[in-house]
């Protein structure tokens, strides 16, 4: 584990208000907001994880294909790049059946990073990804997953937020 300073990070900002209450000072970080996309199969039986080194939990884990959301980059386009370097998926490849709109607030104690989900689901079992396109930092491969099995994968918020979302649209 390597600490670094400040001014060394790359997207994390950091920053300080004051409770207009008490005027004590909070920090914060000032982050890009993201996308998260669920992937279900056609027949709705499977999802596709990626696996990936986080060094918040200093362990590669299984989650859900995501990335963040370039300055000026709509959310649906983020989507539609992310999911096709993660995964080989290219837009007409896929239905988005739900899509949370405004974004949903990761942890607004600490950061004002907001999470948009979606979840797509492929039109064909049959479809062949294209190869992925990750970025120079990126080093994950994709699964596929009995959706039955799913949530036992992964602590990952985003993720289990995003299979209980799918869950009750299937209901």
């Amino acid at each position: 584990m390597k600490l670094l300073d400040i001014p060394n990070l790359k997207f994390l900002k950091v920053g300080v208000d004051s409770d207009p209450l008490n005027n004590n000072n909070l920090e914060y970080l000032e982050k890009q907001n993201a996308i998260a996309a669920l992937i279900v199969n056609h027949a709705g039986d499977k999802v596709l994880f990626v696996n990936q080194y986080r060094p918040g939990v200093h362990n590669y884990i299984y989650e859900v294909p995501a990335g963040l959301i370039d300055e000026g980059e709509e959310p649906i386009h983020a989507l539609e790049r992310e999911v096709r370097e993660e995964t080989g998926y290219r837009r007409e490849d896929y239905d988005i059946i739900y899509d949370s709109n405004t974004g949903f607030l990761v942890s607004p104690g600490y950061t004002t990073e907001k999470i948009f989900i979606y979840i797509i689901k492929l039109k064909s079992d049959d479809i062949v990804p294209l190869e992925l396109d990750l970025d120079d930092t990126e080093n994950l491969y994709t699964r596929w997953i009995d959706i039955r099995d799913a949530g036992k994968l992964t602590l990952d918020m985003k993720t289990i937020f995003s299979l209980h979302i799918y869950a009750n649209i299937i209901r």
